[in-house]
């Protein structure tokens, strides 16, 4: 799998840009047949994001996720054309987020960890997941995150925490530090 192709388109559509044909065809051609084990992946134990920050451990597969979720969307359509693929991730990570709540009591629309519900924040933003009111998940979360509640009471990684919040960040709703 080509993570920096992902996270480049992912980025890009993100930013609202216009998707290359050769972007459209990794997302919809390329990916489901990397990952076509998928959920049951052998993933890297640490991934090197652009934005200048590593993944590792778990992360990595909420990250691709996130990753393939936004790109997805931007590439085959609001619910990925009928892509099986596309929409089985949307239902892994939907499941992921209900777990965390339901089973550990997580606040809604958070994940296991900071570094996983940053990944998740942005699917969120962009209404990724179907299942979800994701506006209102998105708000609770970025409160989470500004206030410094749950997990967020110790700062974190700032080049993560930049990149998750993306427009926001730049509006001056960044969290504390």
């Amino acid at each position: 799998m080509d993570f920096d192709t992902l996270w480049r388109v992912a980025d890009h559509a993100r930013g609202g840009g216009r998707l290359s044909a050769a972007d459209v065809a990794f997302v919809r051609d390329a990916v489901p047949v990397d990952l076509e084990t998928f959920p049951h992946l052998n993933l890297p134990k640490v991934v090197r994001h652009p934005a200048g920050f590593s993944i590792s451990g778990a992360p990595v597969g909420t990250f691709l996720r996130s990753g393939l979720l936004i790109a997805g969307q931007k590439a085959l359509g609001s619910r990925y054309g009928g892509s099986r693929f596309y929409e089985m991730v949307e239902r892994d990570l939907a499941f992921g987020i209900m777990r965390s709540h339901f089973h550990h009591g997580y606040p809604k629309g958070t994940h296991c960890c900071v570094q996983c519900t940053l990944a998740v924040y942005p699917v969120l933003q962009a209404g990724a997941i179907r299942y979800f009111n994701c506006a209102e998940l998105a708000t609770q979360v970025l409160r989470l995150i500004e206030e410094g509640g749950w997990r967020f009471s110790r700062p974190a990684h700032p080049k993560l925490v930049r990149w998750a919040l993306g427009p926001v960040a730049e509006t001056g709703l960044a969290p504390r530090q």
